[in-house]
């Protein structure tokens, strides 16, 4: 596999044209008739959502995410548990940042899923100015005048060219960077990676 290729790739080798998306809405416009209103009503909602979507404000809220981790092993923290201070004697270093990069190496897939699950409770205030109980009504409203399989296959191509990558992906992404970055830091005292003093401690 040719990872650079791999990492410039796009997941979704032919996404549909907007054209095709506008197309396809116009069919589902003819078939609701009267009620066309309700899919006008529907983009317009859509469009708003994805319209708002701050990807500088996701890849802050990961910064932050990170931070409140990275103060969890801080050795001027006050509120250390007692399962925290276990982690940090696994590594005794003579550098306090080194120390927590360890930390946070060590914990990854625990600060990643918990990151993940705290952004999920939190995604309404994603879409602040849209009424997403109002947008999923009218998507009940046309799935009950055309049916649900056309209705699904429109929302398919929908998501597959306007939101090709979701925010969920994006944090994720976000917080896999961030965490990768803890990775590369160099401990002062020995000039290697954190990574590499990992995995000279590290036991499966």
């Amino acid at each position: 596999m040719d990872i650079l290729q791999s990492f410039l790739s796009l997941s979704d080798q032919s996404p549909p044209t907007f054209r095709e998306i506008f197309r396809s809405a116009q069919e589902l416009r003819s078939a609701l008739g009267m009620k066309s209103y309700l899919l006008d009503h529907y983009l317009s909602l859509f469009f708003q959502m994805v319209s708002q979507i701050d990807f500088i404000v996701l890849q802050d809220e990961a910064q932050v995410a990170m931070g409140e981790m990275h103060h969890l092993f801080s050795d001027t923290n006050g509120k250390t548990s007692p399962k925290i201070s276990a982690i940090m004697e696994q590594f005794p270093c003579q550098e306090a940042s080194t120390k927590q990069n360890l930390c946070l190496t060590s914990t990854a897939d625990f600060i990643f899923e918990q990151s993940l699950l705290d952004f999920l409770a939190e995604k309404n205030s994603l879409f602040s100015s849209v009424d997403t109980i109002e947008l999923q009504q009218t998507e009940n409203k046309i799935r009950e005048c055309i049916g649900k399989e056309k209705m699904d296959a429109f929302q398919n191509i929908l998501l597959r060219r306007f939101l090709p990558c979701s925010p969920l992906q994006f944090f994720a992404q976000t917080i896999t960077s961030e965490l990768v970055k803890r990775f590369l830091t160099r401990d002062l005292e020995t000039d290697q990676e954190v990574f590499r003093l990992f995995l000279h401690r590290f036991h499966p």
